[in-house]
């Protein structure tokens, strides 16, 4: 089997095992009896657990030439730790439980970005990665709905665990055996020296990239923690209406991510980057004038584009900039952004408290609208480059942008058209001249 055709099994096995609880793990812990406290304990929690377990695992990852081998291992290791999940009985075990299973699941995390880099070419890395998520996103979506009919019918039934330690187990299984191109190997203890020694920052694309991501990640997650709440409290939403944004979002993922793929190959990592940015700015604006969920799903869709296009632009751009050090410019990547959101929704929550969960909304708008601007300064830049600090007011700089956002959009709906709208169509076509 092809190293791509395994990647993708591996996407589609894993993201069916995550979604079977993950979106559901807020809710297994009230079931378990969980405060409010504790539910807050366990994402902050998890996410220092993430940042401690990369820290370690990156310099262990660079000095070992079974990659692939370790990855498996670990992750297996993560998987299994659903059945004793099933079994407990009160919230403090629940976050035991996932704290050592984050743990198992982010120690080898670069393995997986690495392997995604050498596998995929740089002319074409867009649409590949822009395919695996659209595989990870049918898998989700296929587990959060047979999940959430599970759960709403019968409860959480030991049998909703077993299934995702198999094929968490599933995902790793078809990685045996997979080559991997063998990168040079250093030892542990100058590769904990190199990791530790923030050299690696003075790159300045890398540390630009980092320094703009700290930023935009912390006025997201001021945001972003709020959105549930303002359709509980606010519009008055039940679990339904929940589940089916949440559906939404994963629906848009799978319908444009290929598209997107392909233009962030065509117009490049930048342009793409920046066209995502008015949806994802906006985005706690249009919660804030929504007066029904008809409303919500419809402004769903238009930030979850802005979303995908964002995060597979990203994922590019940094492993453009990477490919000499990609484990450990993924960790310091994920390290800062942990960090950063984190650290916003902490701060979102003490402000919710205190000036309401709308003001919240707006504040997180105008942060990220502003936070937006900073990208302007990735390295990517090519013809005319305004200088100064206010370039991005020009009047240039302002026409050119609005160009190239529409020009951007026409290319999505065209690709989108052509890779979603034009297959089912032949689909159906096949299908009736049976």
């Amino acid at each position: 089997m092809r190293n791509e055709k395994r990647i993708k099994y591996s996407t589609f096995f894993s993201s069916l095992a995550g979604s079977l609880f993950s979106p559901f793990l807020t809710l297994y812990a009230l079931y378990l009896g969980a405060s409010n406290f504790q539910i807050g304990l366990i994402s902050s929690l998890t996410s220092i657990v993430a940042i401690i377990a990369q820290l370690l695992g990156t310099p262990i990852i660079e000095s070992t030439r079974k990659k692939i081998l370790l990855y498996i291992i670990f992750n297996s290791i993560g998987y299994l730790f659903f059945i004793p999940i099933s079994l407990i009985n009160n919230s403090i075990h629940l976050l035991f439980l996932i704290s050592l299973q984050t743990f198992f699941f982010s120690f080898p995390l670069q393995v997986w970005n690495e392997t995604l880099v050498k596998i995929f070419p740089k002319w074409r890395r867009g649409r590949d990665i822009g395919l695996i998520n659209k595989i990870g996103s049918l898998g989700s979506l296929i587990a959060y709905i047979a999940a959430g009919y599970i759960i709403r019918k019968f409860g959480f039934i030991p049998y909703l665990f077993y299934a995702a330690t198999f094929f968490g187990l599933l995902s790793g299984i078809v990685l045996i055996g997979m080559k991997e191109g063998i990168s040079r190997n250093k030892e542990i203890f100058s590769s904990l020296k190199e990791t530790f020694s923030f050299n690696i920052l003075r790159e300045k694309n890398f540390k630009n990239l980092i320094l703009i991501i700290f930023i935009f990640n912390f006025s997201v997650s001021i945001g972003a923690p709020m959105f549930s709440v303002y359709l509980i409290k606010n519009l008055k939403a039940d679990s339904l209406q929940l589940s089916l944004v949440s559906i939404i979002s994963l629906i848009v993922t799978l319908v444009f991510s290929e598209a997107w793929g392909f233009v962030i190959d065509f117009v490049g990592r930048k342009k793409a980057i920046l066209a995502s940015l008015p949806l994802i700015s906006f985005y706690p604006l249009f919660y804030v004038f929504s007066a029904k969920m008809s409303e919500i799903y419809f402004f769903t869709i238009i930030g979850q584009m802005g979303w995908v296009a964002f995060n597979l632009a990203i994922f590019s751009y940094l492993s453009d900039i990477s490919e000499d050090s990609v484990s450990r410019k993924f960790m310091f990547f994920n390290v800062f952004s942990s960090i950063a959101s984190s650290l916003g929704s902490f701060i979102s929550g003490l402000l919710a408290e205190k000036i309401g969960v709308i003001s919240v909304l707006k504040i997180s708008f105008l942060m990220r609208l502003f936070s937006s601007f900073f990208f302007f300064k990735l390295g990517e830049e090519k013809g005319y480059i305004p200088r100064g600090f206010f370039s991005f007011l020009s009047p240039y700089t302002i026409s050119s942008y609005i160009e190239s956002f529409v020009s951007v959009y026409s290319l999505v709906l065209k690709e989108t058209r052509k890779t979603v709208i034009d297959r089912i169509a032949k689909k159906l076509e096949e299908m009736l001249m049976k």
